[in-house]
């Protein structure tokens, strides 16, 4: 029997910041892997954005090809800092990442993303779980 989730884990193995160009506003790139779906990997790029956003602040676009997503998603430059200067620390295990959709995904009684008309879903909120001890 299918499952419909309305969120997003992920494990966060890595993180950097992309500057391009040389009048560059500072993104930050993650790479992880997702914890609730069975298999695949994600690749979250957050902007800092000067106005505060209503209805979704980003998308996830999903690959049908392979177990990959990527994610786009702008917030407050505030929340932007704050989390660029606790991932600059080593902390004892794994970031988490949660990521709530506005619409749910279907995923199989196996745990696979069922990829049938998934390509994309719209980002309503962030969380984020960072170990400090």
């Amino acid at each position: 029997m299918n499952e419909e989730i309305n969120v997003v884990q992920v494990s966060v193995q890595s993180a950097e910041v992309s500057l391009i160009g040389c009048n560059s506003v500072p993104s930050l790139v993650i790479n992880g892997s997702l914890m609730n779906i069975a298999r695949g990997n994600m690749i979250l790029t957050l902007r800092a954005i000067a106005c505060d956003h209503v209805g979704a602040i980003g998308s996830i676009e999903i690959e049908q090809n392979r177990p990959m997503m990527q994610a786009q998603v702008s917030v407050s430059q505030d929340q932007f800092t704050t989390v660029l200067n606790c991932l600059k620390h080593h902390p004892p295990r794994p970031v988490t990442l949660i990521i709530a959709l506005q619409e749910s995904l279907t995923i199989s009684e196996k745990g696979y993303l069922a990829s049938k008309g998934q390509n994309s879903r719209m980002i309503s909120d962030l969380s984020w779980s960072i170990p400090i001890l």
